[in-house]
């Protein structure tokens, strides 16, 4: 074997360990992250993994349980303003500051709308973890958050009824697919009110 020959396979060579090295270091990479999602998100390896294949990440993970909220702002096509200060101020709630990478990934989902098969995806990670560990993340409350969306947008338009046909066929299909398939969204506001009427009672 020629040197050139023996110099061409020893750079082959180390073209080879270059790229494995590089290969573990994206493993490791996105290893971390997957942990780092599952933390915030207080989920398994598995709902982690495709939270991270969608695009969130340690730092934008918390966006994720919000999706079917923002969801129900784009049934009509675009965002109103209302609808916008509403979703910014539930997130305040879960810890998503406006100025923060999570923020920034939220304005994102806000100005443009995801694809179905982005909405529909996240669904079914938010019933994974719904069904995971229902004490946290309970399906009616998140009914409940999309439902005040979809009045925000109605009260806008000062409606009769806040919540159009489009709004409540998404909310059933929520509530079907969050595990409360036994009620529909009626059933839920009835409850609330309900619930209302009686803590206002106490009160007084």
């Amino acid at each position: 074997m020629s040197n050139e020959e023996d110099d061409y396979f020893k750079k082959q060579d180390l073209e080879k360990i270059a790229a494995a090295r590089r290969e573990a270091q994206i493993a490791s990479i996105r290893q971390q992250e997957q942990t780092n999602v599952q933390v915030v998100l207080n989920t398994n390896e598995d709902v982690a993994a495709e939270a991270l294949s969608l695009g969130f990440d340690g730092e934008t993970a918390r966006v994720l349980p919000l999706v079917p909220l923002i969801q129900m702002a784009w049934i009509d096509g675009n965002v109103s303003r209302k609808e916008r200060e509403r979703l910014n101020s539930l997130a305040e709630g879960f810890g998503i500051h406006q100025d923060s990478p999570a923020g920034q990934f939220l304005e994102l989902l806000i100005n443009e709308r995801p694809s179905d098969l982005f909405f529909g995806r996240v669904t079914q990670v938010v019933a994974r973890m719904i069904n995971e560990d229902p004490n946290h993340w309970k399906s009616e409350s998140i009914i409940a958050l999309c439902r005040e969306i979809a009045e925000t947008s109605g009260s806008f338009f000062s409606l009769r009824d806040p919540i159009n046909d489009e709004e409540r066929e998404l909310l059933d299909a929520f509530a079907a697919y969050f595990g409360v398939a036994d009620k529909t969204t009626a059933d839920i506001i009835v409850k609330d009110e309900v619930a209302a009427d009686s803590a206002t009672g106490e009160e007084n």
